[in-house]
């Protein structure tokens, strides 16, 4: 079997088995539409929030991605199939980016839902590019599930998992973090000229945080997943 369907067959498992209970994709939606509520009543109706746009959305995705995250393994190791995927004839880094696309899989159907939501309720609008705020969520998303898909490997080996993987996750990402609320605030506010080149900069970022941790996380799997 080829690692491309390995990587499909970890996928398909994943989504199957996550159609069947919804319990990752509705208690992520559920936890990020809270949170909105909360910044729409806390900050008051009638507030500005264009300026910072960008953090509010970030800070409500990336505690909603440590929800799915923390249970991305959890399944597999009270039920027994993290021993069988070992046993399999299935290479680990394979493992890796299967179990990572599914969590990027289900944090942008919660994002796809969210984020219209999102502008509606705080009264938004994205008024720079749409394909250039496609591309900051997309890059944002892929540091979020590479980095959190790799460390809910190590922290689920561990009594204390559901502590640990914050302690560890957050101040690993706070890179990823700065530089999505940099590109899609400029997005969203429009920027141009001079001010752009702030976004580009911060693109530039994400992807090289993305292919660093990719193949950090390539190199390293199969001593993580086994210990």
């Amino acid at each position: 079997m080829s690692s491309a369907s390995q990587i499909a067959a970890i996928v398909k498992k994943d989504v199957i088995a996550e159609l069947r209970t919804k319990e990752m994709v509705v208690s992520m939606f559920l936890f990020v539409m809270l949170i909105m509520v909360a910044f729409h009543y806390g900050f008051g109706e009638s507030s500005d929030f264009a300026p910072f746009a960008g953090g509010l959305i970030w800070i409500a995705f990336l505690f909603t991605s440590l929800l799915g995250l923390n249970r991305s393994f959890v399944h597999e190791k009270e039920e027994g199939c993290l021993e069988g995927l070992l046993l399999s004839p299935v290479d680990r880094p394979n493992i890796f980016f299967g179990k990572m696309i599914g969590n990027l899989i289900f944090l942008s159907i919660v994002e796809l839902i969210a984020i219209p939501l999102y502008l509606v309720m705080l009264n938004l609008a994205i008024k720079g590019s749409i394909p250039m705020f496609i591309l900051a969520i997309v890059l944002s998303n892929i540091g979020i599930c590479t980095v959190g898909t790799l460390l809910s490997t190590i922290s689920v080996n561990t009594k204390m998992r559901d502590m640990l993987l914050p302690l560890i996750y957050l101040p690993l990402s706070s890179p990823l973090l700065i530089a999505a609320v940099i590109s899609t605030n400029g997005v969203m506010q429009g920027y141009s000229g001079d001010d752009f080149q702030q976004v580009l900069s911060a693109m530039k970022i994400l992807a090289g945080y993305d292919i660093i941790f990719l193949l950090v996380a390539y190199a390293l799997y199969d001593f993580v997943i086994g210990e």
